[in-house]
């Protein structure tokens, strides 16, 4: 790094001006040129802020102990130490403590001959600190690059990312940071498949909700949901606030009544949200533990191509979503809400949309919540309302028929265990059956699913008595 290449951007910033009222007298293009010379500085600046960081973490490192300089300032970690210095938050020096590290020892290993990056990672994103050290992308671009990628594994070589890091770095002048992370995301479920399964699972796990009272007496939350729990929640919102965000005007009477009653309420959109999260609360703590809760769900779609589904090799995605879910997670929504195809041509224009929806109706599923009287899976104590139906053929490969003997209910807990685990649930005219998986049973005895409907163990018990 150069004195010009510091000093360049910096003398243009100068020339403009140092006050807003400077550049208010700018036209568009010396407007834009001071931008892209702040941009450059900013790159230069974080540049050297993560080689400063990469070395205070270097002289910090575990293995000195309490002679270590974050140590002897008094400080838990290098971050610590950087993000006091800085004023910054803990993400961003955690950031350039991680990026500094890359680049330091990418360098380290160009003047010993053989390069790395950071630790296990070796040649597998060596292109990033590269590319960081000669400006051609951002501290932030760099890290979503990294995050987004991943380390490498027995299905993704080094050299595979590696790869996938240099096509990043080529699209990044056109992306946004945020967009670039997805992109990594997209390329590294590309690359593995078979972790997209995993990848969801840990989503899943990491999911919470956090809430506790304020001093001042107002309740307060927060949460982190996995795409698809999380797909569900915003698409309740976004129903209800939708004739504030535009669409359709041609519709009935009843819906523009209630378009223009939210148009002209006086509460903020935050405001009606709440709301509306109080009254869902309230409607299904109401919810008759007999009756199928959510008949009319929120649109929650989940695309796939014909192929993946049939050969079961490659993943889909929840619409609006661009990270890939498991085909065991497509499998379970077509199981409880249908598919519609939609057919493609070459140029990737839709030519038609089917209409068969092999879902159950209302009434259907009224039936099922009177018939099974809960979840299904045993030992399991879950009402009707918390319930989902699942097909006991899928219709898609096995062309089972959306009747209601070929339905059971089950807890979502239950019905993603039975997807994404591989149980079988067999049916005998009126009894049903429940297969385990070799995993979980290497003799997969069959475990009976009776009914929880008090009504029907009394028709049953009748039946024995004739």
């Amino acid at each position: 790094m150069t004195s010009i290449d510091i000093l360049e951007p910096a003398a243009a910033l100068v020339a403009f001006g140092p006050n807003a009222t400077s550049f208010s007298r700018l036209d568009d293009e010396q407007l834009l040129l001071a931008q892209q010379a702040h941009t450059t500085l900013r790159r230069i600046s974080d540049r050297l802020g993560a080689l400063i960081a990469g070395e205070i973490a270097h002289r910090s490192r575990r293995e000195i102990g309490y002679s270590g300089l974050a140590q002897r300032k008094g400080y838990s970690s290098p971050e610590a130490l950087v993000q006091s210095l800085a004023q910054s938050t803990r993400a961003e020096a955690s950031k350039l403590v991680r990026l500094g590290g890359l680049m330091a020892e990418h360098e380290a290993g160009l003047a010993t001959g053989t390069p790395h990056s950071l630790g296990e990672t070796e040649p597998s994103h060596s292109p990033i600190p590269t590319a960081l050290l000669h400006g051609l992308l951002s501290a932030d671009s760099a890290d979503a690059i990294y995050r987004g990628l991943g380390s490498p594994d027995a299905a993704v070589t080094a050299e595979l990312l590696a790869a996938a890091s240099e096509q990043l770095i080529e699209e990044s002048a056109t992306l946004t940071v945020d967009q670039l992370y997805r992109r990594a995301r997209q390329l590294r479920d590309e690359l593995d498949f078979d972790g997209v399964a995993r990848r969801e699972k840990q989503q899943h796990d990491d999911r919470y909700l956090k809430r506790w009272i304020r001093p001042d007496g107002m309740y307060q939350a927060s949460m982190l949901l996995d795409p698809e729990n999380g797909r569900q929640v915003f698409a309740a919102f976004d129903t209800i606030l939708s004739p504030r965000r535009g669409g359709p005007r041609f519709i009935d009477r009843s819906e523009k009544i209630r378009a223009d009653a939210i148009l002209t309420d006086p509460r903020s959109d935050e405001q009606l949200s709440a709301d509306a999260l109080v009254d869902m609360v309230r409607i299904a703590s109401a919810a008759d533990d007999g009756a199928l809760f959510g008949t009319s769900q929120p649109s929650v779609r989940v695309l796939v191509t014909r192929e993946a589904l049939e050969s079961r090799n490659g993943p889909g995605f929840i619409e609006g979503n661009s990270n890939a879910v498991s085909l065991e997670t497509v499998e379970r929504h077509i199981c409880d809400r249908g598919v519609i195809g939609i057919q493609f041509d070459d140029d990737g224009q839709c030519v038609n949309v089917g209409r068969d929806q092999r879902l159950f109706t209302t009434r259907q599923r009224v039936g099922l919540s009177a018939r099974d009287g809960g979840c299904r899976f045993p030992g399991c104590d879950r009402p009707p309302s918390w319930c989902e139906a699942h097909h006991v053929d899928q219709w898609h490969r096995d062309q089972g028929k959306t009747d209601i003997a070929d339905g059971v209910l089950l807890c979502r807990h239950h019905h993603m265990l039975v997807h994404n685990n591989h149980w079988q649930i067999l049916r005998e005219r009126g009894i049903y059956w429940l297969r385990p998986p070799k995993s979980e049973d290497p003799t997969q005895a069959l475990r009976a699913m009776p009914t929880r409907s008090a009504a029907l163990r009394q028709l049953d018990s009748e039946r024995l008595v004739v």
